[in-house]
């Protein structure tokens, strides 16, 4: 996947046009997560297999490369398996990895060394491997929903910065392990920095595409280094475009703040080993606006305008909304989202 936001449009629109606004999803109980593996990494658990937060799921292979494993035994082997040395084939050969195929009589693997972990990033239960593909997880738990991971995935105890408006955040090497939420603006410098310091990941609103492609071109370093850092994985809540943090993000973030959580890809959410009840609701007229000059406001809907006309003179279905701060705003259906 290259995105979650959960937006959906129920096709009933009851009574106050409600059901017209794109909705958001923020919290999925039980999630399931797909957790991407590379051909010959060596899986460590089995479907059914339960376990806990931070417990080895994948032993990940760094610089894999193809090796002859030999002549194929009368025993059967299929691809995907992982072959042991001198296991399955004959002539006594050394070679270990995982089986990719059989070609002209002799076993093709994918081998390498294993220095990376994959840890399961919330206490959850296996449900399937996909060899060379992905570990399928159960969560026992609730995901916040996100618009994109960059990284691994990771997990550690979430502390909330305080907002620095356009200054860059302060980081302390007390936060070394945990995975901290900027409220505000931030960039790959801060967030390469981060990593520098053994934080473990970062929840932040937005990143543009050049903080994205310089966080790119770090990773790319450090993947080509000797001495690798810890994963480091940053959750997006709202892709590229800049907008202030969403106060049902806000309420979320805050109720889950000092627990330990993970962060995951595919989908991409937030995880936490706890309930769904007790964490913050927003009203159901509850909207943001994620569109147009008035973009990151947030009110209660009052219903539907019918087809208006904006700037730059196209006519589109519109809403009426009633900001935080008192305005009245008509504002295209498209430019508006509420959370459930």
């Amino acid at each position: 996947m290259s995105g979650f936001d959960g937006a959906t449009a129920p096709a009933s629109t009851g009574p106050d046009g409600l059901g017209l606004v794109p909705l958001r999803r923020l919290l999925i109980a039980g999630p399931r997560l797909d957790l991407a593996i590379e051909p010959g990494d060596r899986v460590a658990v089995v479907p059914g297999t339960a376990v806990r937060a931070g417990e080895l799921l994948v032993e990940r292979i760094r610089d894999p490369h193809l090796v002859d494993g030999g002549a194929p035994a009368d025993e059967p082997v299929s691809p995907g398996e992982w072959v042991a040395a001198g296991e399955h084939r004959r002539g006594g050969a050394s070679a270990a990895g995982e089986l990719l195929l059989v070609a002209r009589g002799r076993l093709r693997l994918v081998a390498g060394s294993h220095p990376d972990r994959l840890e399961a990033p919330v206490r959850g239960q296996v449900i399937g491997v996909r060899p060379g593909a992905a570990v399928e997880l159960a969560v026992d738990g609730v995901g916040f929903a996100a618009n994109e991971l960059l990284g691994d995935p990771v997990r550690g105890r979430l502390v909330i910065l305080p907002a620095e408006g356009d200054t860059r955040p302060a980081l302390d090497v007390n936060l070394a392990g945990m995975i901290v939420a900027f409220p505000g603006r931030v960039d790959a410098e801060t967030l390469i920095r981060a990593r520098a310091m053994g934080i473990h990941g970062a929840v932040v609103v937005s990143l543009a595409e050049r903080e994205r492609r310089a966080l790119a071109e770090s990773e790319a370093r450090q993947r080509a280094g000797l001495h690798r850092l810890a994963p480091f994985g940053v959750l997006l809540l709202d892709g590229d475009l800049r907008r202030p943090l969403a106060g049902p993000f806000a309420a979320i973030l805050a109720a889950l703040s000092g627990r330990e959580v993970g962060l995951a890809a595919e989908p991409p959410l937030l995880v936490a080993g706890r309930s769904i009840e007790g964490l913050p609701v927003p009203a159901a007229d509850r909207v943001r606006l994620r569109g147009g000059p008035d973009v990151g406001a947030e009110g209660r809907w009052l219903g539907p305008a019918g087809p208006r006309r904006f700037t730059p003179g196209i006519q589109v279905e519109a809403g009426l909304v009633e900001t935080d701060d008192g305005r009245l705003l008509v504002v295209p259906l498209g430019d508006i989202e509420r959370f459930g």
